[in-house]
């Protein structure tokens, strides 16, 4: 894993994806959704907070606009559906997310440290945002951030 403080924004060099992923460091909680509970979220009857009494935690690893890579200690099945939330902060900006999101990706952690999974997430819909100060960027925003640019940005 990336040697990162909690919540610190790290820039990856030459990044060429479509939606690129910026290495970041947060706590992320999360539920596994039963079959029943992801039909429910999939038809819009979907309450986060409700749903989040009963949760696990891993640590992100990087974040983009389309996912989420992230440190778990459970062994996750692929094409598992969870609830995760987040607390996304960069220099002058800060967001509380809310998403459903798609297991894509699972590997045992070779990296050493705590956790002994990680899993690629995808984002399937995003429950709620909010935005603090700096309302003017949306959560495509905050997660699009380009390295050049960047500093001009938070002080708009």
């Amino acid at each position: 894993m990336e040697n990162t403080k909690n919540g610190e924004l790290h820039l990856k060099a030459n990044e060429k994806r479509e939606y690129p992923r910026q290495s970041m460091a947060v706590s992320v909680r999360y539920k596994l959704l039963t079959p029943e509970e992801a039909e429910k979220a999939m038809a819009r009857h979907f309450d986060p907070d409700k749903m989040m009494q009963d949760y696990s935690q891993g640590e992100s690893s990087d974040v983009s606009k389309n996912g989420l890579s992230m440190y778990v200690n459970e062994e996750i099945r692929l094409k598992s559906l969870m609830a995760v939330t987040m607390y996304l902060s960069v220099p002058g900006i800060s967001c509380n997310c809310k998403a459903l999101a798609e297991v894509v990706r699972r590997e045992s952690n070779t990296e050493g440290g705590f956790y002994a999974y990680k899993v690629g997430l995808r984002f399937v819909k995003i429950i709620h945002h909010n935005l603090k100060n700096y309302t003017y960027l949306n959560l495509n925003d905050l997660l699009n951030i380009k390295e050049q640019g960047f500093e001009g940005q938070a002080g708009r």
